[in-house]
């Protein structure tokens, strides 16, 4: 893959380089550097492909503040994220045949050459919500609640995630959140952000029940346009929150 072996060389030296730093400003500005020459890259090598927004949303690299001399645990730390977007890009061949194979228009579009009324999919990848939590729930039983569309809703959000099904994520977000009210008590998901929990869980609910609610309204209700910009994995992605969200359910239905 023509120019990956020169954005790995640069991570690499830029790891090297840590202990030479006295000050986070230098560091930080070339750790900057490095990752807007990678973003660029990917836009050029592939383009509509999403992975420069999935290199974006990857942890940020810096020493700390630009005045303060960094401590041995910040240098790990940089040094980790460094080894983080490394590893990203050791996997970047493989992800990028992946969803080439596996984007939703070059799925549709092999079954057109073909001839077939069917889709064929060939994939693999990350679980967007986590296998456990799925599992979890399965293994769980409650005399006032059926978990089974819930569970459903999970796996959907698996499948949307691994065929860039962005616009599917952002609906089946929503459709998690106006699904499990009665699970907590509440009517409706609004009750349940504001009265739920403590300070961490009201947090993550509301950004549920405000940031995901408005983005998925976004795509659901918009009217067809001259010009359509479609999500990308950092708008729609609301994995962490989601999680929260489930394992807190899991908590609640457990004996």
């Amino acid at each position: 893959m023509q120019g990956l072996d020169d954005m790995t060389q640069r991570g690499a030296g830029l790891k090297e380089a840590i202990a030479a730093y006295s000050a986070p400003l230098e560091f930080n500005m070339q750790a900057a550097g490095w990752i807007s020459v990678v973003s660029h890259w990917l836009m050029e090598t592939f383009p509509d492909s999403g992975l420069a927004a999935d290199w974006a949303a990857l942890s940020s690299i810096e020493l700390g503040l630009p005045t303060q001399a960094p401590s041995s645990f910040q240098r790990g730390l940089a040094r980790d994220r460094i080894d983080e977007h490394l590893r990203w890009l050791a996997n970047l061949p493989t992800k990028a045949a992946l969803r080439a194979m596996t984007m939703p228009q070059q799925v549709n579009k092999e079954s057109v050459e073909t001839g077939r009324r069917e889709v064929k999919l060939s994939l693999t990848s990350r679980a967007v919500v986590d296998p456990a939590r799925i599992e979890a729930l399965r293994e769980l039983s409650s005399p006032e609640f059926d978990l089974a569309k819930l569970i459903r809703l999970c796996e959907e959000m698996n499948l949307a995630f691994a065929t860039e099904s962005y616009l599917s994520m952002a609906m089946l977000t929503r459709a998690i959140v106006d699904h499990v009210p009665p699970l907590f008590g509440k009517n409706t998901f609004a009750e349940v952000a504001s009265n739920y929990g403590g300070a961490t869980l009201k947090r993550e609910f509301t950004n549920l029940h405000t940031t995901s609610r408005n983005i998925a309204d976004l795509h659901l209700h918009s009217k067809i346009r001259r010009k359509e910009v479609l999500p990308t994995i950092t708008q729609v992605d609301a994995s962490n929150s989601l999680d929260v969200l489930l394992a807190e359910i899991i908590g609640i239905l457990t004996p």
